[in-house]
């Protein structure tokens, strides 16, 4: 008796981003099974820090369930919590003081998601709207997925920062489970952007998301990427090691990674497809938005990467972004190695595609200027994005 088991690895190298691979009975049937997608470790050793000015914010959600808020900034603070990103202290309540630079904060409800605003006395005082800094988790914390995050937080090269919870980036949602259900209806999602094509979604399913969001399917996958993805679908669900070696091997698995986020974007189709959605986020009503692919890292991690850009992120920080998929995957990616070794498969054949590197999405910001020149040429010829737009865009996401 055989079972299976749907191994989500590169989009760059599957039209599906899944193989199956035929094993013995008594292996895991689904990345549920297989990988706790709580998000207390990666929270714990991952926390998000929000700058302003000479204030640093932390919070790290605990294996409890609380979270603690830090900061850096002397003196007595006071700690908001909210479900809504824009403006705790004036939406939510009062859920700690300290002079000591941090406070724990405990029974929030599990099923939201928290968002933090630490308000010293000075920006308190005399004022009914204090504008303190505002952090929450990155990620999401669902129990269905691996890689759901919020793009907030990041701070651009002007010192701006992109807002919390207007923009989220995630895996495939065909089964959210009850609580995941709660916190997703409390993000208030207005649009969903679907990278898979008609085969992932038939094999995993369709997001199962509120009938108030609104639902797009935009495939980004191409047909020599698809013919590719057949062949190592195939040699994986032998669990052939020579024909995987023959196909991988002598660094053909780096190549596939490295290759894909630039060869990607120089296709039209991915270009005109990005730039209707920073359209549609520059517009009202854009927002808040989700995005996913299969495995939420690589065509997701891209778009991810060129919003971000042209919001003024640094480099240093999308690449940062692109390779958070390594900690949020990380049991599901170990999982996966020790199931394809039993099938004879070495770790390091598949771990490219399994694993990214912000490298490759530096190399892939090196081509789109080689070929346009610089960023903001592709942003108006590539992307069709012009001035107005831009700053629309910008003027919405950043506070």
């Amino acid at each position: 008796m055989t079972t299976t088991r749907r191994i989500r690895t590169s989009a760059w190298a599957s039209a599906a981003a899944v193989a199956v691979v035929a094993l013995t009975a008594g292996a895991p049937t689904g990345p549920a099974s297989a990988v706790p997608a709580g998000p207390a470790a990666s929270e714990q050793a991952h926390p998000v820090t929000a700058n302003a000015g000479r204030q640093s914010v932390e919070v790290v959600r605990n294996a409890s369930g609380s979270h603690t808020v830090s900061w850096s900034a002397p003196g007595r603070h006071l700690v908001y919590a909210s479900t809504r990103p824009g403006n705790p202290s004036r939406s939510g309540d009062l859920v700690g003081v300290s002079r000591w630079g941090s406070v724990v904060v405990k029974g929030l409800a599990d099923d939201a998601r928290w968002y933090f605003e630490v308000v010293s006395p000075r920006q308190h005082r005399g004022k009914q709207d204090p504008q303190g800094t505002v952090v929450s988790t990155r990620e999401l914390g669902l129990d269905s997925t691996t890689n759901t995050r919020d793009l907030g937080g990041y701070r651009t090269v002007e010192g701006r920062t992109v807002r919390w919870g207007l923009v989220f980036r995630s895996d495939a949602i065909p089964e959210p489970t009850t609580r995941d259900v709660a916190i997703l209806r409390g993000l208030r999602l207005r649009h969903s952007y679907d990278f898979r094509g008609e085969n992932e979604i038939a094999n995993d399913g369709a997001n199962a998301l509120a009938a108030s969001v609104r639902q797009h399917s935009m495939p980004l996958l191409d047909a020599s990427t698809e013919a590719l993805s057949d062949a190592i679908q195939a040699v994986l669900a032998s669990g052939d090691p020579t024909a995987a070696e023959e196909l991988l091997g002598d660094g053909k698995a780096e190549q596939i990674a490295a290759t894909g986020p630039s060869a990607m974007m120089a296709r039209a189709t991915t270009q005109r497809a990005f730039g209707s959605m920073l359209r549609a986020l520059a517009a009202p009503g854009g927002s808040p938005m989700v995005f996913n692919c299969t495995a939420g890292k690589d065509r997701t991690g891209v778009f991810s990467a060129i919003l971000l850009r042209v919001l003024g992120v640094g480099e240093r920080a999308i690449m940062a972004d692109y390779e958070l998929s390594n900690v949020y995957r990380a049991e599901y990616n170990a999982a996966t190695y020790a199931y394809l070794a039993k099938a004879g498969i070495a770790t390091e054949l598949i771990r490219p595609l399994m694993e990214q590197d912000g490298a490759n999405i530096a190399a892939m910001f090196d081509s789109i200027e080689e070929e346009h020149g610089n960023f903001d040429r592709f942003v108006r010829s590539g992307l069709g994005l012009d001035r107005r737009t831009v700053t629309a865009l910008r003027d919405r996401l950043l506070s």
